[in-house]
């Protein structure tokens, strides 16, 4: 296979390591920068919402679109208000994170945009070095069941 490329020098690099199939999910560990420590998932939805919330921690990528909610705003909360958010910093390298391998499969998530309430970018199978492109969280979910439950099909 050719050389994969990956931007270790991207903020929002992400270590996929997934340990455990089960019944059609998948569960294991999240790396990246700004944590020393893994951050576990049981599902794929949560490691979605794991990852959506670190985008918007360190706001890289930036979203284009605000989520609705059915939580009231607070008195004299404006929606235009911009709150300064303090600059997270990095606790390890690309090099670190990107040592940790998965027992079942190991992926690395570069999501490059947050446009019209998704994620955009390239999904790196590293067992196998191959490479795709997604244009939605969807389009991910998909590219990670079709490599893990590969030997199902």
């Amino acid at each position: 296979m050719g050389q994969l490329r990956i931007n270790a020098a991207a903020p929002n690099l992400v270590n996929l390591c997934i340990d455990h199939l089960s019944d059609g999910e998948y569960s294991g560990r999240i790396y990246h920068k700004y944590v020393k420590d893994p951050l576990p998932f049981n599902e794929s939805g949560q490691m979605i919402a794991i990852l959506d919330k670190f985008f918007d921690e360190i706001n890289y990528p930036q979203a284009s679109t605000k989520y609705r909610t059915f939580q009231k705003k607070k008195k004299g909360q404006d929606v235009a208000s911009v709150r300064y958010q303090e600059e997270k910093k990095q606790i390890q390298t690309a090099e670190d994170i990107l040592q940790s391998r998965g027992k079942e499969a190991t992926f690395i998530l570069h999501v490059q945009y947050r446009q019209n309430s998704t994620w955009q970018g390239k999904l790196t199978w590293l067992e196998e070095e191959d490479e795709e492109l997604f244009s939605s969280v969807l389009e991910l979910l998909k590219l990670l069941d079709s490599a893990i439950f590969m030997e199902e099909a």
